[in-house]
């Protein structure tokens, strides 16, 4: 990891600023050149506009720049941090071509801002002049005989036709984008280009229309049974021939016939090492797609046969890349392309959007054709599809165009005509753009001290500002809208998936802050705040702070408000709200996600939490306080560790309408005390590797999570992920010696960091297996040694609920419970633990426990402060505050 070494003076780092370029560094040439030298020999502010400027001026105030380019250009090595430089930007629009890309020393220690608070927009969008629009009812046979307008007859009734107004993309030149395959664990392409009008992005053309739907609401999406959601799914599309085609659901991790299989972590078990390798993503795009039989809605008046051409796909690799009693299974299913359609009454271009073999990750694959009651696809899902977790939508079908917002690029044969169904039946006076800039507007690579303030970014089918190996940045009262992944990223990500052990963030440099800012209608996420070193244990000390984050994850899932990633990072004082799936992702150690309101979240996901952290036993260190957590959709939680995930401190929360407060699943260390529950079926759940059975082992991830333990506190050869001694060192240093504080200075210490350990056989020191399994014995994977001892980490350990308020009749945290035979043994979080469901207090209403739920302070004379005294009830109040949370 490439890292700049940080100097003393750490406090200067955070009111540091944020800087904004473009295109290339480096010294200035030609009339950037001459601009700087004239810019005033010491004078360290210049100005751009794009009413008036002239990248030929000096960028004085009466002769401005023309771009932002030419700015950074003159100032371009003339300023330090004693020495400020400042790009001052008057009001207008500023469309960009390329990046504003931001390098090393050259471009460090600017700030970019406008000038006296006018509004600077800066877009990667291609205005539509109204002159362009046409409407369609108004074209002429000779016109809409022209083939670019092909397949205008689609629209097959005068319903579907009155209204429509199309816009002929090629003939001004205007790039269409493309539909990309992407979804949960595929590598991310850009997404598809979007229309805004007004400043609104309007809805790719769907069916289902809406997206209302609370989780488990069947009119939003088609379903398979709808079994996992609880819902009464209307069986609208149905997998074919399951077991024939991908092998028996219990054996799918196991059986290499999907993508999910065919990575790493589920191959470690097979003979020959030289299968052990994830395939590339080209060689999982190969394989077997799903076909659906069409019932339910999508069949009735034949409606799926709008959808794709008739065809029954040409298949010709048989491919049987299937293991053991799968091998022969034809895995490598790669249809062709429908050839020959006649785009003048079937569809070319459909796909479905959704979830395919899960709840809680989303994909998509292509619509190919059909025949008869089939539907048939293109490309996989990463995971198993299933009927009991078939919850998607059909997009990008100009036939389903019926509600006004929808739109449709006709990409066909290069005819690049965009339909659009605007509200009112009108285009006329309303500002329409097409978003296809697939870069950033801001790349900061390796500067210092650069802020960008007070700037509106909208327009990009990627990620809005870029930072990587930055260093004390500043993104100040920015406005960052429509941009198709994440509006803004400290540090990159690893191009493997979540799931990995190899998966990590890159580049995150330090000290950068992302605060009182407005991030909305994103299709990815907030801020990812990457940072910090997991192997030494430095802090990255990125923020987002003071932020309104709002309507994110529109287009993927695992795409929060806040990713915290590295070591380290905080996300505080947000308003987060509306958005279907999680609020904050936690990939690390030491993070606080504190005093932030998180309201109406996880809206159309299962299996999910606001604050989601997952699979590793070393994720320590980490807090969750003072939160506001109200309306978190479905059957899900506040937070949810899971698959191991250990070490999160969850106190002085209020949890307000959710199923469940809290998913602890099998980790250890974990406490969520002195929190309040309101509306929750139960404070919380979670399972214990013990509910699968004496003899399960290995256990389900166990690849991961063993790895990743390895990788930080085991030192152990010929493994690839291992620790070295001076890692466990700093570890078990950094986690002992308690000079690490949570906010309220209460030291982070795991005293049995030093003998957490991972079963192993005695003889051979690899991993205990079921074929290594006894309940008595000396082999090192005895009972004793795999499930009882509190330092093994399969064993749920050090957890507690305690100081627990519940409101309106939930239960307490539900104990998982297993019985083991011969001896006799029951196994639940309190045989470990000896804080679980202690010193609760049950209220029937808000109102008598004492809480005001507008300051989230307690009367120093209800239920509450019976219960619990005056210095408990002290204590709430001076830290948890519903002031300062979102923009100021």
């Amino acid at each position: 990891m490439l890292r700049t070494r940080r100097g003393p003076a750490r406090t200067l780092w955070a009111a540091l600023a944020l800087a904004l370029t473009a295109g290339a560094v480096g010294p200035a040439t030609g009339a950037a050149a001459a601009a700087g030298a004239s810019a005033a020999a010491g004078k360290l502010t210049v100005y751009v506009s794009a009413a008036d400027g002239d990248d030929a001026n000096s960028g004085g105030r009466k002769d401005p720049f023309r771009t932002i380019s030419a700015a950074r250009d003159a100032l371009a090595g003339r300023t330090s941090a004693e020495a400020r430089g400042t790009v001052l930007i008057r009001g207008g629009t500023y469309v960009l071509d390329d990046t504003v890309e931001l390098k090393g020393a050259a471009n460090s220690w600017v700030t970019y801002a406008p000038y006296r608070n006018e509004k600077v927009t800066i877009t990667g969008s291609h205005e539509l002049p109204a002159e362009g629009w046409k409407k369609l009812t108004d074209l002429s046979e000779e016109t809409l005989a022209q083939p670019q307008y092909s397949s205008h007859s689609r629209l097959n009734t005068s319903e579907l036709r009155e209204g429509v107004w199309v816009y002929d993309l090629g003939a001004q030149g205007i790039d269409p984008g493309t539909l990309y395959k992407n979804g949960f664990n595929w590598v991310q392409d850009p997404f598809a280009p979007e229309l805004v009008v007004g400043g609104d992005t309007q809805v790719l053309a769907e069916y289902p229309n809406g997206n209302s739907c609370a989780t488990t609401e069947t009119d939003c999406h088609l379903w398979g049974t709808g079994d996992k959601w609880d819902a009464e799914g209307p069986r609208d599309l149905m997998n074919v021939d399951l077991d024939a085609r991908f092998g028996l659901q219990d054996d799918w991790n196991s059986s290499g016939t999907t993508p999910r299989a065919q990575f790493e972590d589920k191959k470690q078990q097979l003979d020959d090492p030289g299968q052990r390798d994830t395939w590339s993503p080209q060689e999982m795009r190969r394989m077997t797609p799903q076909i659906f039989t069409v019932g339910g809605r999508a069949a009735a008046g034949d409606r799926y046969k709008s959808w794709a051409p008739e065809a029954v796909p040409t298949v010709d690799d048989l491919g049987t890349r299937g293991f053991g009693e799968y091998a022969d299974v034809p895995v490598q299913l790669d249809p062709r392309w429908i050839e020959d359609i006649d785009n003048t009454k079937d569809e070319t271009e459909g796909w479905l959007l959704g979830y395919f073999g899960n709840n809680y990750a989303n994909d998509m694959v292509r619509i190919l054709s059909w025949s008869e009651d089939r539907l048939y696809t293109k490309y996989p899902s990463m995971y198993i599809p299933q009927d009991a977790w078939t919850k998607v939508k059909v997009l990008n079908v100009l036939s389903e165009m019926d509600t006004a917002g929808e739109y449709y690029i006709d990409r066909y044969d290069d005819n690049d005509v965009l339909y659009y169904r605007p509200e009112g039946g009108t285009i006329e006076g309303k500002d329409t753009t097409l978003q296809t800039f697939d870069k950033n507007f801001f790349l900061l690579d390796g500067t210092q001290g650069v802020t960008l303030r007070g700037l509106t970014m909208t327009g990009s089918l990627v990620s809005g500002v870029q930072l990587l190996d930055a260093v004390g940045t500043l993104v100040d009262a920015v406005d960052i809208s429509n941009v198709s992944m994440d509006a803004v990223r400290i540090g990159r990500t690893t191009d493997t998936i979540t799931t990995m052990p190899d998966y990590e963030t890159l580049q995150g440099g330090h000290d950068n802050i992302v605060q009182n800012s407005y991030l909305h209608d994103l299709g990815g996420g907030g801020v990812l705040l990457g940072g910090g070193d997991r192997a030494t244990l430095e802090r990255g000390d990125n923020v987002a702070r003071h932020n309104e984050i709002a309507r994110f994850s529109k287009l993927a899932t695992y795409t929060p408000a806040g990713y915290l990633y590295g070591v380290g990072n905080s996300f505080e004082y947000n308003y987060v709200h509306d958005a279907p799936h999680m609020a904050v992702q936690i990939m690390g150690n030491d993070m606080r996600v504190n005093h932030n309101h998180f309201y109406d979240v996880v809206k159309n996901a299962g299996d999910m939490g606001a604050v989601y952290a997952g699979r590793d036993f070393t994720y320590l260190g980490n807090e969750v306080a003072y939160n506001h957590f109200e309306k978190i959709g479905g059957s899900n939680d506040a937070l949810y560790m899971d698959d191991g995930a250990s070490g999160v401190r969850f106190h002085h929360n209020v949890v307000n309408g959710s199923n469940s407060g809290v998913n602890l699943n099998s980790g250890h260390s974990n406490t969520a005390n002195d929190n309040v529950f309101i509306g929750v079926k139960h404070v919380g759940h979670g399972g214990i590797y013990h509910k699968k059975g004496e003899t399960r082992l290995p256990l389900d991830n166990s690849w991961v999570l063993q790895s990743r333990f390895n990788s930080f506190l085991d030192v152990r050869e010929g493994e690839k992920y291992s620790a070295t001694p001076e890692t466990v060192a700093a570890w078990h240093g950094h986690y002992t010696n308690g000079r690490a504080t949570y906010s309220d200075g209460k030291p982070i210490v795991y005293p049995q960091v030093e003998r957490w350990y991972v079963p192993r056989v005695t003889a051979t020191g690899e991993e205990c297996t079921a074929a290594n399994y006894a309940t008595a014995g000396t082999n090192g994977c005895s009972r004793a040694t795999v499930w009882d001892d509190a330092d093994s980490l399969y064993v749920p350990s050090g957890v507690e609920i305690d100081h627990t308020v519940v409101v309106g009749g939930g239960s307490g945290f539900v104990e998982t419970t297993e019985a083991f035979t011969e001896p006799a043994a029951e196994y639940k979080l309190s045989r470990w633990s000896e804080k679980v469901n202690t010193r609760a207090v049950a209220a029937a209403s808000v109102a008598e426990t004492g809480l005001d739920l507008d300051t989230l302070k307690f009367s120093a004379s209800g239920a509450v402060a019976r219960a619990y005294g005056a210095a408990w009830v002290a204590e709430w109040n001076r830290n948890v505050t519903a002031e300062g949370i979102g923009r100021p």
